[in-house]
This record gives structure tokens, sequence and C-alpha cells, in this order.
């Protein structure tokens, strides 16, 4: 044929025939040439078997199961409306043979067939180890995925394959009600011989024999006399699959695992079964939906990341994975025509004929059917993006989305469904941040031999605890101070403030929150919107001793000349500036965290304050920052840390903490000496402005 099809990014070239048949269906009109499944024969009503259980086949039922092995290994042409298409031997096995759960064949759709082109390709990229496929509910996904273990079983030998659903109970059902259910509806020239229980539900056993023909000994199947292949399914658990070799592999509804099993970690135990040094000795399929951040939607994205084929680092993804997502509306249920096309537009007249007398119902002229003409004439994308999501807000709307996600940011912005922020907001600025990365000088702060305070970049060995900076004062604003007689008090506290939130050294053992943030801000300036009233610096890790942490923070304070400000759970740091003759450099609490009406003079100790006033109020700020200011944050691991923030659990969110408290501190009021406002206005702005460097100059 010499076509290729583009599908999702990749060029995929179209194979040419290796013989001369295609599937005309009988018909020499085009309009009447569409995909039709055919039953089995009668001729098959009644097959002999010898001693062994083996089948003996008639010459007639030989030659038509060799055929349709043919067909399933190397695929299938045939014409729809006159066009030439072909479709992929697995794709064939499925649409032809694979009864679903729900004991009925699957339509034809050329989204499938594009999907299973898509499959056939990148498993003939020996460095890819599978496919990591977001989709729609009820897409067919984990059905062709389930085909596709059968399928490996079935023409391979000495296969071991396995799956994992996101529960114990959905591997065992989709095991039973998907896979075993579509094996035993298979014709007997397909199906291998189970040798192990028949009533098994937690593993399958084949051998596999050739068929014997009245006229001689034939394979249909396999050239060899016998081989085993087996196929198994696991609970969700770290150790599920984690020795031994996979063949094939099913990771289903991925973006939906407990806490207990991260998608991330259990795929990077799963995929050393696939490979064997360097070769690839299995492959492995993941489609999903998204839950929720808290519900797995987190860790099915970092897998999601890191099988980014468009940004490869080499000649590989990160994991070895590859992405794929079709549209929701590609394929959708009662837009798809007689041919198995999409009717993604307005619809043409034939095909609004057809869908209208397939999907709209009327009795007595009411409309009971869920589409009526006018959705019809919508087409399927108008339909799903404004028709289903009209009047819904909130969880609804991302719920919506979540089922039916269009693209990319769709399906993990509804993950976002239980996010205490603007999760569309987030997820828009970390898209941004992946398109656009911006430079983050990393590097520690020390003091040299006449006492100033200077940075460098991190040796090696430093790499797990150091400061990510975009923003340096302008050389010669370093280490300013104010002196009052004797007191040294930081010199540009008008400019910016930084923020804490330290660790306890009980907090070990915990799972989460066992690491220190803090961030270094800018006070926002209305001349200068884009480079103020942000986060410009992020430290963050766990360093050997806990005067590390307040030494880089102290250093920090004296080289911005900002006060630091750390959240009161944590005492120790304290002490550290006061023996370090550096009090004056912790913040007291800010005025906008303490409740006024309680009608005394509050007690403003250093750092910031943990009353419910006080986590209420950073809230707010939080909430309304992520809304109207996300563009602003540079720092992946804060919109990271926001999407899965709970308020009720701070503890566990260090990042979050930190910059909550960089947002209340950057708005306590400043106190500064009346003058003409248009004067004031005007030098303080280029006042600030000037104290601008970026990270990623030149020294």
């Amino acid at each position: 044929m010499g076509l290729s099809i583009n599908i999702f990014g990749q060029l995929i070239k179209i194979p040419d025939r290796i013989n001369s048949f295609v599937e005309d269906w009988g018909q020499s009109n085009p309009k009447e040439q569409y995909w039709r499944r055919r039953e089995l024969p009668d001729f098959f009503n009644n097959v002999s078997v010898d001693k062994d259980n083996n089948a003996i086949l008639t010459d007639q039922q030989e030659e038509y199961s060799s055929e349709e092995v043919r067909r399933c290994k190397e695929g299938f042409y045939f014409l729809s409306n006159g066009e030439e298409v072909f479709i992929t031997g697995k794709h064939y096995f499925y649409a032809q043979w694979w009864k679903l759960e729900d004991d009925i064949y699957a339509d034809y759709r050329d989204t499938d067939r594009r999907y299973f082109l898509f499959l056939n390709y990148w498993e003939s990229i020996l460095w890819c180890l599978g496919l990591i496929r977001g989709k729609k509910r009820r897409e067919g996904a984990s059905s062709q995925a389930v085909s596709n273990l059968i399928y490996e079983c079935i023409f391979f030998k000495n296969t071991n394959c396995g799956l994992i659903s996101k529960t114990k109970d959905d591997s065992r059902d989709t095991f039973t009600d998907m896979l075993a259910f579509g094996y035993r509806q298979l014709p007997i020239f397909l199906k291998p011989k189970q040798i192990n229980r028949e009533a098994s539900v937690t593993e399958y056993v084949f051998a596999h024999k050739a068929e014997v023909s009245k006229s001689g000994r034939v394979s249909t199947i396999q050239e060899e006399a016998s081989h085993r292949s087996k196929v198994n399914y696991r609970a969700p658990v770290l150790n599920a699959y984690d020795r031994g070799r996979l063949s094939r592999v099913l990771l289903d509804e991925f973006g939906k695992l407990d806490s207990d099993a991260p998608a991330s970690q259990l795929f990077s135990i799963i995929k050393k079964t696939l490979v064997k040094g360097v070769k690839r000795v299995g492959f492995c399929e993941m489609p999903s939906t998204v839950n929720s951040w808290k519900k797995g939607g987190s860790e099915f994205k970092k897998i999601w990341e890191a099988a980014n084929q468009f940004q490869k680092i080499g000649n590989v993804t990160v994991n070895r994975l590859v992405k794929y997502i079709s549209p929701a509306y590609d394929g959708y249920e009662g837009f798809i025509d007689k041919y198995g096309m999409s009717v993604i537009d307005t619809p043409t007249k034939e095909q609004y004929d057809y869908l209208c007398n397939k999907w709209v119902v009327r009795q007595d002229g009411e409309l009971t059917s869920e589409l009526s003409e006018e959705d019809i004439r919508l087409g399927a994308k108008s339909y799903v993006t404004i028709k289903r999501r009209l009047g819904l807000v909130g969880t609804d709307l991302e719920e919506e989305m979540r089922q039916n996600p269009c693209d990319e940011d769709e399906m993990f912005m509804a993950a976002n469904s239980d996010c205490a922020f603007d999760g569309y907001a987030i997820n828009s600025r970390l898209n941004y941040l992946k398109e656009n990365p911006i430079f983050k000088r990393k590097v520690l702060f020390y003091k040299d031999l006449d006492d100033t305070v200077r940075w460098r970049d991190i040796k090696s060995g430093e790499e797990s605890f150091h400061w990510k900076i975009t923003q340096f004062p302008k050389i010669g604003e370093e280490n300013k101070i104010n002196l009052n007689g004797l007191m040294q008090t930081p010199g540009r506290t008008n400019d910016g403030a930084i923020a804490i939130d330290s660790y306890s050294n009980s907090q070990g053992g915990r799972k989460y929150g066992s690491k220190a943030s803090a961030l270094i801000g800018r006070k926002f300036d209305i001349l200068y919107p884009e480079d103020t009233g942000k986060a410009i610096g992020h430290l963050y890790g766990r360093p050997s001793e806990k005067d590390e942490l307040h030494e880089q923070v102290m250093l920090a304070s004296i080289f911005y000349g900002y006060k630091a400000y750390y959240e009161q759970t944590s005492d120790d740091y304290d002490g550290y500036f006061k023996d370090n003759g550096m009090r004056n450099y912790l913040g007291l609490f800010p005025m906008n965290l303490i409740d006024k009406k309680k009608g005394e003079e509050p007690e403003r100790h250093r750092g910031t304050p943990i009353t419910p006033f006080s986590l209420s109020k950073q809230m707010d700020y939080g909430v309304s920052y992520f809304k109207h200011h996300s563009n602003l944050i540079d720092f992946e691991a804060v919109l990271e840390n926001a999407l899965l923030f709970d308020p009720y659990k701070r503890t566990e969110y260090d990042t979050m903490v930190s910059f909550l408290i960089l947002l209340a501190v950057l708005q306590e009021p400043v106190y500064v000496a009346p003058l003409n406002k248009s004067i004031l206005i005007k030098s303080y702005g280029q006042q600030r402005s000037s104290n601008l460097n970026p990270a990623h100059a030149d020294y």
C-alpha cells in the first residue's frame, strides 16, 4: 500500500499486502462494504477428537482454521466504503474472536485500529517495554489488553503472562470475568488446551499441540509438538511480580492504586521482569483513567511523564515506556458511523441518518433516548466538550472530565477533584514549566575569610541538600545590614523574607514530612509584577545534622538581607541564631497571622504561630494565590506538593507548609517613613527592581 499514518505523533507505515486477498464482503457497492464479524461456520459444529482429546480436523475445517490463524498472525485487509483498510493480527483476533465480559463481541472502530497499529509499531522497537495508556471510561482498553495476554499465550511458546488491577478483587474479577470468559469462547483451533485444573480462578496453564487432519498432521497454531504457556493474576502489592520473566503483563487501572503500593514504585519492580540485561524479554500495557492525586493520580502521572517519547534521554524514554491517549470524542459511543469512523464534527447526511436511526428513540413523539437529533448534529467533539459539561461545576465537572478526558491536560486536571487549591491553574503552570523550564542554580552559602557571606555551586555529594535559586541580589546589595548602635539587623526586609518548615528529630521514621523546606521570596511590587511577589529560592532535604539547616537559612538571611520565619513547632532555631549573634534575623510573629479580636496585646515570638487563626489565614492566602498568581510559581516542587496538600495533615507536606508561611510573611505590612506618594512608589519600585540578578548570569 505504501501508505503511512500519523498516530499520536508517530508516523507509522501501513504494510504492503503479501498476498492478493482483500475482503470485499461480497459487495461491489462501496456503500455496503464495511466490517462484518463472521460467525464460526456450521461445519465446526462437530469436531472429532483423539484419545488425548486433541482435535482431528477435516480438510475443510483445517483450511478454514489455517486461514484464520494466518490472519491473526499477519493482519487482515478489507474494503470499507470503497477504501482498503489494514488491521493488525492482534486487532483481527480481538474484533473477530474475542468475546467481551458482557457476552457480546466488540464493534469495529477506527480508533481501535489506530491503537493496535500504534501498539504494533512500538512492539517492534526493542528498547520499548510497553505502553501507558490514558483513556476514557468504557473505551475497551482493558478488554483489548486482556485479549493481548491470551494472544501471547496462543501464538508464542513458553510465555509467562500476568495481570494486576487496582485491588485484589479487581485483579481476580479481571481474570475470571474477562480473561477466563474470553478464553472459553474461543474456537477450538485457537484454543490451547488447559492442563491445570479447569476450575482454577488464579492461573491458566496451556499446552499447545498441533491439530491432526484426516490427510495428515498439520499445525495451525504452532510448529512445535507441544509447549507450555501460562497466565495468572496478582494482587497489587510490591512483590507481586518481582522475579523471573514476564512475557506480557497487563497493569490495569494503575491510576487508581492505593498508596500502600505506589504505582511508580510497583512498576519499577515489575520492570525488572521485562528485561534480561539490556535485552527486552517482555512487554507491558498499562491502560487507566486517573483518580485524584491522593488516590493514585500523582503516582500514575510520574510514570506518564517518564514515558514521554517526545523527550527522550538519548534513544530511550526515562522508564522505557511510551504514552498514548485518544480524545474522548474519538470513538465515543453514539457517534460512530456505519464504517466504524468517528463522527467528530458535524455529520454528513448519511452519517446523521444512520446515527439517528440507531440511537434516537421517540415514543408518541417524546424523546426517550439519551441522544437527540440535535445532539447528533453537534458531532462528538461538541457533544463531549460542551453539551455533557454544560452546567457542571466543581467536582461534578472534574468527574465528568476524569471519565471523558480529551487530552493529557484534562486527564490530569480531572485528578484534582479533592485538591485544596485551583488544580486547573496548578496543572497549567506545571505544563508550562515542562515546556519552558526555568533555570535554577544549585548552590550552598558560606562565609569567606573576611566573614562575608557568599555562594558557590554545589559539588559532587551535595545533591541531597542544597538551594535552588532563580534570583540573587544585585552585586553590591548582598550582605546589606542596618545598624542601630551595636545592633545589626537585615537591610533589605522591605524586599523579601525567608520561610522555613523545619523537622523534629523524631520524624525520621515517618513516610512523609521528614525533610526540611525553606523558601526565599520577594514582596510584591506593582511596578514589577513578573519578578516580585514570588519564591526565588528553595532549600529542601534532610541534612545529617540539624545545625546544617539552620546555618544555610542564617547565611541566606544575611546574604539577602531578609528575615527568616520558622514555623514555631520547631524551637531549636532560636537558640542557634542566638548563639551565632544573629537573633535579630529571625522575624517575629507577623501581625496578619495574629487574631486581633482578642482585645489584648498579642505576644510576638520569633517565628510564625500555629494557632487556628494563623493556619486558616495561611490557607486563605494560599487559595487566593494559586487561583490568581500560579503563573508566578517557578518551582515544580511547590506546585506538585500543592496538588496533594491536605490542610488537616500539614506535617506531611513540608514544601507546601513553607510556601504558605512565605505567602503570609510576604504580605506583612512594612513601615516606611511618610513621603510624597508618587515619589515613594517610583523610588521604592526602582530600588527593588535593581536588586534583581538572574541565577543564570555569569559571575
